[in-house]
């Protein structure tokens, strides 16, 4: 990778509005944006992932005049991963250069951008037999183990009983605690990153009218139309945070009521780790959002 390419990082939790100030900079620098969300990659879903601008007939999305790149490009069954999103953002970052453009990445999921800007981790491959021996291991049984292997990640990802597998499994293969693995190298480019930081309580706020738009607005519409294509509803697209509580409203398990509540409390839960996450990186520059 040339280091001497030059990026700008946006990020910043949900309803941050990172994407607005995205499109201000690209307009000022003549700059194209490159989607840094796990979720966006799915086609056929807009509303509920709040996707901005117009889908065009090349694939890319226009958000007031500026391209935006890697939103709807795989459908709602496929899987995406980081090592998928820093292999796509690399060739959209030279594509974007040879134009005598600036990319700039937009997005919340933090894992993308640390793993762009420095690389991914190498930690053991997934371990069948290993995972075999523990996957009938309950979330506490998980936590216990790991707290005398590797404390912190234990008291990190007690709440994520697939997290806490495969801290107990990176362990068990390579003898190493998660913090071990993910130390810091040098950047792949250079680049300045910048993140929106907004008041808590006006974030929380802006995060229940949207939800409560979303599901108003065509949220619960789209989830039966990608289950009418023939998705399951347990697919890629659907398991995320707004999606499953959809389908529960329509499969008669929620009542619209729930289904608001849940969204918009799950939604606020998401947005605090994001925040967590972006004040513990380094070279992080804080904006004020709106």
């Amino acid at each position: 990778m040339d280091k001497n390419i030059e990026i700008i990082i946006i990020s910043g939790p949900t309803a941050s509005g990172k994407t607005k100030k995205a499109v201000e900079i690209c307009k000022e620098k003549n700059g194209e944006i490159i989607s840094c969300d796990s979720r966006q990659v799915y086609k056929y879903l807009d509303v509920g992932l709040n996707k901005e601008g117009v889908l065009l007939e090349s694939g890319l999305r226009e958000i007031d005049g500026v391209l935006q790149h890697l939103t709807d490009i795989i459908s709602p069954d496929q899987s995406y991963n980081v090592a998928n999103f820093i292999e796509d953002a690399d060739l959209k970052i030279i594509e974007i250069i040879n134009k005598g453009k600036i990319p700039v990445i937009t997005g919340g999921t933090g894992l993308y951008i640390k793993s762009l800007l420095y690389g991914l981790d190498k930690m053991p491959k997934a371990d069948e037999s290993l995972r075999y021996e523990l996957k009938d291991k309950s979330r506490v049984e998980l936590y216990n183990r790991l707290l005398k292997l590797d404390p912190e990640s234990a008291e990190k990802n007690k709440k994520n009983p697939q997290r806490l597998l495969r801290a107990v499994e990176v362990n068990m293969l390579s003898g190493k605690t998660m913090r071990e693995h993910f130390k810091i190298k040098r950047p792949r480019y250079k680049f300045n990153h910048y993140s929106v930081f907004i008041e808590k309580k006006t974030l929380y706020n802006k995060i229940n009218e949207r939800c409560k738009y979303m599901i108003e607005n065509g949220m619960i519409e789209e989830t039966q139309k990608v289950l009418d294509m023939g998705f399951n509803e347990d697919c890629f697209a659907l398991s995320g945070i707004g999606y499953k509580y959809a389908v529960r409203y329509l499969t008669g398990k929620t009542s619209l009521e729930d289904l608001i509540l849940e969204f918009s409390k799950n939604t606020r839960n998401y947005a605090k780790q994001q925040i967590t996450w972006f004040k513990a990186q380094p070279d992080i520059k804080f904006i004020n959002g709106k």
